[in-house]
């Protein structure tokens, strides 16, 4: 008789085992979010980098040995930007609940196959919290940028002069050109270039006092373009500037596009959500104009990298951009249970293969619905505007931009100092501060002036927390200038 074949699998000899595991790892990553305000920033070991560092093991070295290496020698160095002195980029801090739907998703390693109602309910609670119109539709993603190319692709291929799945790029009889803010993020620069138009089509426009777009000049823009045989399809409004904070005058972008016969999208991907806010609403008039907008959850509504979300309010253009343009008949089999092709998501996005975001957001929002976010939404506003507060009363800082939403920009400054002096200055101040949490706050340029910047999307932080910020670059600067 010939020996049994051992079949190999990934599930665990012993299950008790592995249980015991799960809790130890649970626990510890709970005692960890619950004591995050004491965790300190530290920058690897040699001792951390060598463990790592490893030849990949034939045998395996067990689950047990590869959690300890993550214990001891990852989470303690970890970047701490889930601390609640974190505000150096607009990065979401996460949460317990969200931490444990991750794991809880995961487990059942489920995509949006069975599950496309509970996006579409989610996708509706998005529209209903944006006052977005209920006509639109949408698909999830995995965070801004992925948003940003989805809208953008819809823009490309609805507003062409050809037919843009067939043809492509290579076709297009005049060169299609579009526009965005000097100050709108980076990652359009890289959608245009995927889209196959070349960064050159996209024309970034001069913002005015307050850091909005002008639109005086990107109307000029807009027709000098055509009298060189150009074709305008798509202005790009930002919800929400990466720099200031600043909301471009989305009515007007709006009414622009309308005359021109333009596509008007909105990357809002953390700054869209002001429309949580009581005080601030009003930043976001015009949002529900967009005919496409891409916004993250990850970020201000803190939920778990990574999800975000693209609305497009013609589900047509939207369906016609990425569904298959050939006979895939493996997809194609028992669609027709799945409800209507145009709000598949597998029709909507380039990923087929993809982790189910929308039960992620869905849980969350669920559990703590509309008034919880509103409250955290609003609180980081009333922070940030506290921050400068703290800052005008400061004799050697100063305030470099307008504070509209939830960014402060600011400098210290000293009496008979160049801006090459303040610059280094400032960039010594900044790389202190990175000593007690990397990334604390960040940087930026704007119009030729080196500035610090605070973003506040932190559920976590407290009033104290920026009084301490204040405090530190007022000492920081006082040993700077005794040299």
């Amino acid at each position: 008789m010939s020996k049994e074949l051992k079949e190999e699998t990934l599930d665990p000899e012993n299950w008790d085992e592995m249980t015991a595991l799960g809790h130890r790892m649970l626990d510890n990553m709970m005692d960890y979010l619950k004591t995050i305000r004491k965790q300190p920033y530290l920058p690897p070991t040699e001792e951390a980098k060598n463990a790592i560092i490893a030849p990949l093991p034939k045998k395996g070295d067990g689950e047990e040995k590869v959690y300890d290496i993550f214990r001891e020698h990852i989470v303690p160095y970890s970047v701490k930007w889930i601390r609640p002195d974190f505000w150096g980029f607009v990065l979401g801090t996460g949460s317990p609940f969200g931490m444990l739907t991750d794991m809880a998703i995961s487990g059942t390693n489920s995509g949006s196959l069975p599950l496309f109602f509970i996006t579409h309910q989610t996708i509706d609670w998005i529209k209903e919290l944006l006052e977005y119109p209920k006509e639109a539709g949408g698909v999830f993603v995995s965070g801004g940028s992925e948003a940003n190319f989805t809208g953008l692709a819809v823009a490309r291929n609805a507003k062409a002069e050809i037919d843009m799945k067939v043809e492509g790029t290579q076709g297009v009889p005049n060169k299609m050109t579009l526009y965005c803010s000097e100050e709108a993020h980076d990652c359009l620069d890289r959608s245009v270039e995927l889209l196959g138009l070349g960064n050159e089509a996209l024309r970034w426009i001069p913002t005015n006092e307050n850091h909005q777009m002008n639109v005086d000049l990107l109307e000029k823009e807009i027709h000098r373009d055509r009298e060189k045989g150009h074709y305008p399809f798509c202005v790009i409004g930002t919800a929400g500037t990466v720099h200031t904070g600043a909301f471009d005058d989305l009515n007007a972008v709006a009414d622009l596009c309308e005359k021109e016969d333009l596509w008007f999208h909105v990357d809002g991907a953390f700054g869209a959500w002001v429309k949580l806010s009581e005080t601030h609403k009003h930043l976001a008039d015009g949002l529900e104009r967009a005919d496409s907008l891409a916004v993250d959850l990850h970020k201000w509504m803190n939920m778990p990298y990574a999800i975000g979300c693209a609305l497009v309010k013609n589900r047509v253009a939207h369906f016609s951009t990425f569904v298959y343009g050939h006979d895939a008949v493996y997809l194609k089999t028992g669609m027709d249970e799945l409800g209507d092709a145009l709000t598949n998501p597998l029709n909507l996005c380039l990923a087929l293969s993809r982790p189910d975001y929308g039960l992620k957001a869905y849980m969350l929002l669920r559990a703590y619905g509309r008034d919880k976010y509103s409250n955290l939404v609003q609180q980081n506003i009333n922070q940030i505007n506290y921050l400068a507060e703290l800052i005008r009363k400061e004799p050697n800082i100063e305030i470099t931009a307008p504070v509209v939403s939830n960014i402060v920009c600011f400098r210290y400054v000293h009496d008979g100092l160049s801006e090459l002096d303040l610059e280094k200055y400032n960039r010594m101040i900044l790389g202190e501060l990175w000593k007690i949490n990397l990334w604390m706050i960040s940087d930026t340029t704007i119009k030729g002036k080196y500035m610090l910047r605070a973003c506040n999307v932190n559920h976590r932080s407290r009033r104290e927390d920026f009084d301490s910020l204040v405090n530190a670059i007022k000492q920081i600067g006082a040993r700077l200038e005794k040299g």
